[in-house]
């Protein structure tokens, strides 16, 4: 160096150790001033300095500049930093001697467990400038030795309060990874634990960047690092934020890309992307399915060999395979294939976990599992489906669809022998509606070529009565939804078992319905069952298996109480299947005969009259095109109705008394036009002689009902035995005083049931009757009319008018004089 260099760099020297006088002053302002002199000394455009100028200056100068990051006033620290920054990063070369002064002093400042530094701002400039260091100093030798100080400062900052912190640090230890390719995996799994605390973080940002830390960090780790993290990074799949979500499919599929011990690791890492497919987010999902293609051919590409024998038939869909998925590349396909084993029981244990986040997303995967291990998944189906049963009792709709949706993939790829043999067993044995939910998505899914022979078979399980006979609201729905599809894998003719297994299933859900199912649960089933049988109209499936539905329920009617099972699937079934009614009377008279026993429970009696009484309401359909219409409603006189009307103390007794006299009023009101006389000729005469005693005592019954009921039985037997010639002068004299007694009763529907049915007991009376020595009863008749003919009710004066009228064609002569 010749003289007047020397000189000059003395100069410059000395100038700037003249401003470094005033770092050490007492006044902070002093002291300010003087990093922000020495900048601009530095960076004067006239002056030019060479690297030597430089690092001499440095030299002279560190102790006091670098001193300047412990002063005790932080406008004084931040000015030290900014000059600092200025000379390590912009003014001088690289070279590891200026780090070796500046890192100690970081160290102490930021990375201890004993915080130092405690201004954010400060901290956050110390970082930037350690940020700045390690990307000027990138892939250099002179960076190496200072990577521990590196790792130590970044270890502690990334666990820093201030987001902006944490997030710098994050990106900092990815630039760190970078500059030290060779050199980081020395101290990459220090920094695991200090980035994982950063997952939780309440700002997203933070959770994104140190997803991405993680991902570079394990890319320099042993596999016992992957272990680690697999599991925070997998908790971040339920992230509320889709860009985090998105993050960590990045880093699985770059792990799955790039991990040198990647195969080890597949049935780890392919969860975390495979579960992006069906994120809720389209733009997730796409980016999601783009890494899996990548994943996917390289895959293929490296095991070409490998797959060489199953590539051919890899690229040939599945005969069947459903027009609306595009079919995933053989790499993808194959790569789960062969890790399927190793997902399925983490699969099956989080479909139970009481999270809800983690049961949406496994439910999310097993559809992707689904997918793409085809008919790979059979071996692992059984422990699958055990799992599914019970996520599909989920209370979050997200896991059900997805379960359902998962079911319909597998009844697609497994063949039925398989699938069946494991769920049809089990649902036999204790069925509940998960168990249903995923056999409809198996039905769904089975082709109609495979399945439609074996259609019958499930019809027959779900029709056993402990499957089918349940009042659970889930279950029931879930059973309609199996009929249906059920009735789109129909294709056989009408008249086999599985029309009546669809059939039984129907009835029984319309019979044992639950309150919430009321408006879900209706007659319009049978249109379904109608279509898939083929058949013109619901009437031709109720003629085709009403018979075998009521020898199925026949079991002990006398023990039949109103929540029977096989009581409420008998009652509905008479009460809708109107023909089948009359084709069956045999076998509904002996089933009645035995429920309508008076020693039966009371309750059961009286919704039993009451759905009978709607039938009869309905005979001309129901019954009197019947040729076995007489002997079945003879039979229900006989052995019901004369049986139900005897006296007997006690509330309940009372109210089936009247519900049975008024479910006879139905039975003996007239046949509609055009049906013949349902009742025998020959036969009434022995009815009348058993019935009539018990409606004239019915007329002094307690309940009002009850005699209004008795009145208007009475009037109707007497027309019927009247068009039979069958109608007595000693039956006429038995009942007419009933009715004129009635008229006097404290119920006002009653006297006026009296009065309205009084001109059918007097119209067309015997001849005997009209004769001499019966005048005490035409005076009878006429001077109770006459009394009641002044009652101030209009209505009554109209109907005792009515029956004045009848009784002119009894003794027209004794009418008129007491007139």
């Amino acid at each position: 160096m010749t003289n007047d260099n020397s000189e000059v760099l003395n100069e410059k020297t000395g100038h700037v150790k003249k401003l470094c006088q005033n770092l050490q002053s007492l006044d902070r302002k002093v002291r300010k001033q003087g990093y922000i002199e020495i900048e601009n000394f530095l960076s004067d455009p006239e002056i030019t300095f060479t690297n030597q100028e430089l690092r001499n200056i440095f030299s002279e100068t560190h102790m006091y500049i670098l001193n300047g990051l412990r002063d005790k006033t932080e406008t004084v620290r931040e000015q030290a930093i900014t000059l600092s920054n200025f000379l390590i990063i912009e003014k001088l070369p690289i070279n590891d001697f200026y780090l070796t002064y500046l890192f100690p002093v970081i160290v102490e400042r930021i990375g201890t467990v004993e915080l130092i530094e405690e201004s954010e701002e400060i901290r956050l400039q110390l970082v930037q400038l350690l940020n700045s260091i390690i990307t000027k100093y990138s892939n250099t030798v002179q960076l190496k030795p200072f990577l521990n100080d590196c790792v130590i400062i970044l270890a502690e900052s990334v666990k820093d309060k201030y987001p902006a912190i944490k997030e710098l640090s994050c990106q900092a230890i990815i630039n760190l990874a970078t500059a030290l390719p060779q050199d980081f995996h020395m101290q990459a799994e220090n920094l695991i634990k200090p980035v994982l605390t950063c997952f939780t973080h309440q700002r997203y940002k933070v959770r994104v960047e140190s997803i991405h830390a993680i991902g570079e960090i394990i890319m320099h780790s042993t596999y016992k690092g992957l272990d680690e993290v697999v599991t925070p990074l997998a908790e971040k799949l339920f992230d509320q934020i889709p860009v985090v979500r998105r993050a960590v499919g990045q880093v699985a599929a770059r792990w799955m890309l790039e991990y040198r011990d990647r195969y080890s690791f597949f049935h780890k890492t392919l969860p975390l992307l495979l579960t992006g497919l069906n994120d809720e987010v389209e733009e997730t999902r796409m980016e999601a399915a783009c890494l899996w293609e990548k994943v996917g051919l390289q895959f293929q590409q490296e095991n070409e060999k490998d797959l060489k024998d199953e590539l051919d038939f890899l690229f040939e869909p599945p005969k069947y395979y459903p027009a609306d998925i595009v079919r995933p590349n053989p790499g993808c396909r194959a790569l789960v294939k062969r890790n399927i084993s190793k997902i399925t029981p983490a699969i099956s244990r989080e479909l139970t976990c009481w999270q809800e986040d983690i049961r949406v997303r496994c439910s999310q995967l097993l559809c992707a599992i689904a997918l793409h291990a085809e008919e790979g998944i059979t071996q692992n189906l059984q422990d699958l489906l055990l799992a599914m049963y019970t996520a599909a009792r989920d209370d979050d709709i997200r896991v059900v669809s997805n379960i359902t949706r998962a079911s319909e993939l597998m009844g697609w790829f497994v063949k039925y022998e398989t699938w069946s043999e494991l769920i049809l067993p089990i649902i036999e044995d204790g069925p509940h509606y998960g168990h249903l939910t995923v056999l409809y998505g198996l039905v769904k899914g089975s082709p109609l070529e495979y399945i439609q022979h074996y259609v019958g078979k499930i019809c027959k399980y779900l029709a056993e009565d402990p499957i089918c006979n349940s009042r659970k609201e889930k279950y029931q729905l879930q059973m309609v939804k199996c009929v249906q599809v059920l009735c789109t894998k129909h294709t056989e003719q009408t008249k086999n078992d599985t029309g009546y297994y669809l059939f039984k299933i129907v009835v029984t859900l319309l019979a044992l319905r639950h309150i919430g199912n009321k408006e879900k649960i209706t007659i319009s089933l049978m249109d379904d069952l109608k279509d898939t049988l083929k058949v013109e109209s619901h009437k031709d499936i109720w003629s085709l298996y009403t018979g075998r539905l009521l020898q199925n329920v026949q079991k002990n009617p006398e023990t039949w109480t109103p929540v029977t099972d096989e009581a409420c699937i008998f009652l509905t079934t008479i009460e809708l299947c109107d023909e089948a009614f009359g084709e069956n009377l045999e076998l509904i008279g002996d089933i009645l005969v035995k429920l309508l026993d008076i020693e039966t429970d009371a309750e059961m009696r009286l919704k039993a009259f009451y759905i009978l009484a709607n039938v009869f309401e309905r005979k001309g359909v129901t019954i009197e095109k019947s040729p076995e219409a007489t002997q079945f409603l003879e039979r229900m006189i006989k052995e019901v109705f004369v049986p139900s009307l005897v006296w007997k103390a006690g509330a309940a007794a009372e109210a089936v008394r009247a519900m049975a006299a008024n479910c006879l009023r139905h039975a003996l009101a007239p046949p509609t036009v055009g049906v013949v006389e349902p009742f025998a000729s020959h036969g009434l005469r022995a009815i009348v002689d058993k019935l009539l005693p018990l409606l004239v005592s019915l007329t002094e019954d307690p309940s009002h009902r009850s005699r209004q009921a008795a009145l208007q039985c009475s009037a109707l037997l007497a027309e019927r035995c009247r068009k039979a010639n069958a109608w007595r002068v000693e039956d006429l004299t038995a009942v007419y005083p009933e009715f004129l007694k009635r008229l006097d009763d404290p119920i006002e529907k009653v006297r006026i049931t009296a009065l309205g049915n009084l001109p059918m007991i007097l119209a067309d009376v015997p001849e005997d009757f009209r004769k001499y020595n019966y005048k005490a009863h035409h005076e009878m008749i006429i001077d109770t009319l006459l009394t009641h003919f002044d009652d101030d009710d209009t209505i009554t004066q109209d109907l005792v008018y009515d029956v004045l009228l009848s009784t002119a064609a009894i003794n027209k002569k004794m009418l008129l004089d007491k007139i």
